[in-house]
């Protein structure tokens, strides 16, 4: 079970369709409480939380990931995504413990960044 926080439509689609082929069972949310609702009402968590770091102007996908992960009381594995170049952003994700990869997104590093024992 992946978790997906993505706010563009297309590239959620996609990236829920990719992530589907690969075997994976994939849940988004549209912020961090309805992700919550969503993982409780289904009983299950998920593995890995993957979040684009801009993902709502409410919440962005570091919050998300961290209120999810606080609100499972588990050390969800969590991946960030952005087209942010900046060290603040980096350091944020870095500080959090979260794995970071930049856009454009390479799909090998994507996979086996997936595929990792955590």
């Amino acid at each position: 079970m992946i978790l997906l926080f993505e706010d563009d439509d297309l590239v959620r689609r996609a990236t829920e369709r990719m992530l589907q082929r690969l075997g994976a069972q994939v849940m988004t949310g549209a912020s961090s409480g309805d992700a919550v609702r969503k993982l409780r009402d289904a009983d299950t968590a998920p593995s890995w939380i993957i979040a684009d770091y801009w993902f709502s102007r409410q919440e962005n996908g570091l919050a998300a990931a961290n209120a999810v992960r606080e609100a499972l009381g588990s050390a969800v594995r969590c991946l960030v995504i952005t087209g942010d170049s900046s060290t603040e952003v980096a350091d944020s994700v870095k500080k959090a413990g979260f794995v970071l990869l930049r856009k454009p997104i390479n799909i090998d590093s994507f996979i086996s960044v997936l595929e990792e024992d955590g």
